[in-house]
């Protein structure tokens, strides 16, 4: 059931208008812009930033990691682009976006902007970088639908049919998309509350590094992806030991006592499953309570 739910979504072409065809991908990278720029505006809002100002610095940074993301990614395929000029248009039929020119372009652009509207380009990285996650997490979306970073070839039962491949496919943008919600989930939580600047953008680098370090082995196609992430994992790793001031060896050292004192000394583990029995339970109560508290609101309104 799981593949044929996925195979009855994968439209590559939602609609035509005339000649002028709307790729999926396209709609998707549209409402990404739109979910990215509402969790910018919240963030500016709650930290009393000038919203007009963020907004402005927001459609910059989008329009240069759009513009970079399909540079990129038409070199990359430039005999194809070559026959006709017309794909290059991002919202026609054929799809398709360099995450890793999308990033590129878009960090170059905040950093020029930043320095020119005169922000701190450490809080308004901060903040670009929540958004940006879910930017990403709905341009992930596009790609499943329109076939764009395409996985490799797999006989497992989650493998998908997927647009312009042979066979079942890995769907890596829908694993891509579950792990980079999470991610989001844990940054926006830090992201609004006190936090040194600059520590968001590093955690944010870090944690989408790893993603897409992960799913690189299951790509159909491999470029420089592994040395991409582990870039943006050692650039993030720079940012945050630099911002916080901490020193990484002793981190290292401390992290390599607790973790054989984990398996050596009964209480440490004892202490650890306590900690995160609490944790488990207080997320719990907190998510069940949020149910019963929109029930009773539900119930004022007469909606059963």
């Amino acid at each position: 059931w799981y593949a044929s739910l996925l195979e009855r979504f994968m439209f590559p072409v939602l609609f035509s208008i005339g000649n002028i065809s709307i790729s999926s991908f396209g709609v998707f990278l549209a409402a990404g812009f739109l979910l990215g720029t509402f969790l910018v505006w919240r963030l500016a809002r709650a930290w009393d930033l000038d919203e007009e100002k963020a907004l402005d610095l927001t459609l910059l940074t989008f329009l240069g990691g759009l513009l970079g993301a399909r540079i990129y990614f038409v070199l990359e395929h430039l005999q194809f682009f070559a026959e006709s000029p017309l794909r290059i248009i991002i919202f026609t039929h054929f799809p398709g976006c360099s995450f890793w020119g999308a990033f590129l372009g878009g960090w170059l652009t905040l950093y020029y902007f930043a320095r020119r509207f005169k922000i701190d380009f450490w809080q308004s990285a901060d903040i670009a970088s929540v958004g940006f996650l879910g930017g990403l997490i709905l341009s992930n979306l596009g790609c499943l639908l329109g076939g764009c970073s395409i996985g490799t070839a797999s006989k497992l039962f989650f493998a998908v049919p997927m647009v312009g491949a042979i066979g079942k496919r890995l769907p890596i943008q829908g694993f891509e998309v579950l792990l980079l919600t999470i991610v989001l989930w844990m940054i926006w939580s830090q992201a609004t509350h006190f936090h040194l600047r600059g520590k968001i953008v590093s955690l944010s680098l870090i944690y989408i590094g790893c993603v897409k370090l992960m799913m690189e082995p299951f790509r159909q196609i491999h470029d420089l992806g592994v040395v991409f992430s582990a870039t943006l994992i050692i650039l993030g790793l720079t940012i945050f030991y630099r911002i916080t001031r901490r020193n990484i060896f002793l981190d290292l050292k401390h992290l390599g006592f607790s973790s054989v004192k984990f398996f050596i000394d009964p209480m440490t583990r004892k202490t650890f499953m306590d900690r995160l029995s609490k944790t488990w339970y207080n997320q719990k109560t907190s998510y069940f309570w949020k149910i019963r508290n929109v029930k009773k609101t539900l119930r004022r309104f007469n909606v059963k």
